[in-house]
């Protein structure tokens, strides 16, 4: 409750009000004190100083001893100093003034002087105070005559000193001060418990509303109170249990709308009637391939601006009727179905939109029209080479049995190729179709690479090409994969590289061993492969020179990509325009391998 600003607020309203109280009086008492002491005083000195002028002479010689003596030791009686002054002489007769005051003695004797020559014609008394320049004190003069103005005359002037009269005053005004403060420091308390008991039934109304701000209405103000308060408290608590009821339906209703919503397959996105977004679902972003990660998340209106759907919502609702499109983006097709909300009465109450990501079935379309093609042709080409050759054998057009031999061989040649295209081609598919693993097992790289050299040494050789593979295979460490399938990965590298290899060219196969995997790349200074190609190698049918004369079936690639798959590895390429190319593949460690398994099994190396 202390640390509340309202109760700041109101207790120092409270203190700030006494304090106020107390500097007003305090002035207005010293404005009004002084004039009052002042009289006082007059009244208190005036009757002495009559007295003594009534016994007073205007000379030295007619001033009786009591006069004298009176006037000579006023000071150390009254605390004043007495002059007796004649109209012909300047003085008559003074209080000796003390050392002290040498500085103003001479304006304290004028201002007698001046004071003396200022009684009117009546002679009446004058009385006044005066301060000098320099002087810390001020003092209060009572002029009064001696003699008749007809004759001889003259005045008795008393010069009392204020600093009693300002001792007075200072002292009342510390204990008026002393008191007030004394009041302050006692009315602390009360006015502490006082504002507590004002502001309690507001802060218990306040809870409440902070409560509900923040979604919790089970709070309730405190009814025990009278008067104002106690309606406020009933109708705020009447108010959350109203709010409290209201709010989990529209939850509930709402929890239920956004399961279903994001149930959906497809992206979902409804605006108003003025174009902004009312609900979506989690799924659209999916689908546009929009990141909800951002460090500033990309709100639905600002996203229906950036692709420019809400031209799309725009038109549905000004036609009134539902449109489609499909549209492109980050190379993904996108199907989009805008409707418009009608209401009974006719009126378009907002659009929603339907989008769908086709790009996997347009995919799988193109890819299927392009298989037919590519096999169609890959199969029409040998079969029109053999068509060809045995056309003019059955029509017995060739005689010498050289032509018939070279024809011979050809169709063999052509029929070989044709059994490889239709082993790769089942090969592919058996891979595809399968979902099962390969049998993994401890594999030596160096007994892969003794196969590879058996198998590909002699086509190197053939083709002048030189061979290189890595002599530190004793201290690669060992696998974790099958060894067949990765024979057949690096055989379909090796295979590649020698094809498209010119003679005198090099062709080098190298292993490089991380914490947890081990590289195996095979390199070649071929023609190498263009940028546009480079995502593509592993596609079936696809052919990075297309003006290369080698009857190649353009699967090998896609069926080392499915036998990766298999077993486990990553295959990886890069290459520039004729500088080679460098085609790898990612195994794992054999000791990572085991360490990371859940169960250690029993697994042995192969010879």
């Amino acid at each position: 409750m202390r640390s509340s600003l309202l109760f700041k607020r109101v207790f120092a309203l409270l203190a700030v009000a006494l304090l106020l109280w107390i500097f007003l009086t305090a002035l207005l008492y010293a404005f009004i004190a002084r004039p009052v002491f002042t009289n006082m005083k007059t009244k208190e000195i005036e009757p002495l100083a009559k007295l003594l002028a009534d016994r007073a002479g205007l000379s030295a010689q007619s001033m009786n001893d009591f006069v004298k003596n009176t006037v000579t030791l006023s000071y150390e009686m009254f605390g004043s100093w007495m002059f007796v002054v004649s109209a012909n002489t300047p003085f008559i007769f003074h209080t000796q003034l003390p050392e002290r005051m040498d500085p103003i003695r001479q304006e304290i004797i004028n201002t007698v002087s001046e004071a003396s020559r200022s009684l009117d014609e009546e002679m009446t008394s004058v009385t006044f105070t005066q301060g000098y320049k320099g002087h810390p004190s001020s003092y209060l003069f009572v002029v009064v005559p001696i003699g008749d103005i007809e004759s001889e005359y003259g005045s008795l002037a008393i010069v009392q000193p204020m600093s009693e009269i300002n001792a007075g005053i200072l002292s009342l005004n510390l204990a008026l001060f002393s008191s007030s403060l004394a009041v302050l420091l006692i009315m602390i308390f009360p006015i502490m418990f006082a504002t507590v008991r004002i502001l309690r039934p507001l802060q218990s109304v306040r809870r409440v509303a902070v409560a509900m701000s923040g979604g919790d209405f089970s709070q309730r103000a405190d009814e025990n109170t009278t008067g104002e308060f106690h309606d406020l408290a009933v109708a705020v608590n009447h108010l959350a249990g109203e709010l409290s009821l209201v709010i989990s339906q529209l939850t509930f209703e709402r929890n239920r709308l956004r399961q279903i919503l994001d149930g959906i397959a497809e992206g979902i996105i409804a605006v108003n009637e003025d174009g902004i977004v009312t609900e979506y679902n989690t799924k659209v972003w999916e689908v546009f391939g929009v990141t909800t990660d951002l460090s500033e998340p990309l709100s639905p209106d600002l996203f229906l601006k950036t692709t420019r759907l809400n031209d799309f919502f725009q038109e549905a609702i000004a036609l009134k009727e539902a449109v489609a499109h499909v549209i492109s983006k980050d190379h993904r097709q996108i199907f989009c179905l805008i409707t418009p909300l009608v209401s009974e009465d006719g009126y378009i109450d907002g659009a929603v939109g339907l989008f769908r990501d086709i790009t996997e079935s347009e995919r799988l379309e193109q890819t299927r029209r392009d298989y037919i093609a590519n096999v169609s042709h890959e199969l029409r080409t040998p079969l029109t080479a053999m068509r060809a050759l045995l056309e003019p054998l059955a029509e017995d057009m060739v005689k010498k049995e050289e032509d018939k031999q070279r024809y011979y061989e050809i169709l063999l040649h052509e029929t070989m190729r044709l059994s490889r295209l239709i082993n790769d081609m089942l090969e592919l598919s058996r891979l595809q179709a399968t979902e099962d693993h390969a049998e993994m097992s401890i594999v030596k790289l160096e007994d892969v690479m003794e196969t590879i050299m058996l198998r590909f040494q002699s086509q190197a050789d053939d083709q002048k090409i030189r061979l290189e593979m890595p002599h530190d295979l004793e201290a690669c460490p060992t696998l974790w994969s099958n060894r067949d399938w990765l024979t057949q990965i690096i055989g379909i590298y090796l295979d590649n590289a020698l094809k498209f290899t010119p003679a005198g060219g090099r062709v080098s196969v190298y292993a490089k061993a991380g914490q947890s995997t081990v590289e195996i790349s095979v390199r070649d200074s071929g023609v190498g492969i263009q940028p546009e190609d480079i995502d593509h190698v592993f596609d079936r049918f696809f052919k990075a020179d297309r003006a290369h004369n080698e009857p190649g079936t353009g699967l090998g690639l896609s069926i080392a990509s499915e036998i990766a798959r298999q077993i486990g590895a990553s295959l990886s390429v890069k290459s520039e325009p004729d500088e080679g190319a460098i085609f790898s593949v990612t195994v794992r460690r054999a000791d990572a391998a085991i360490r990371d398994m859940p169960i250690t099994e029993d697994v042995a190396g192969e010879d």
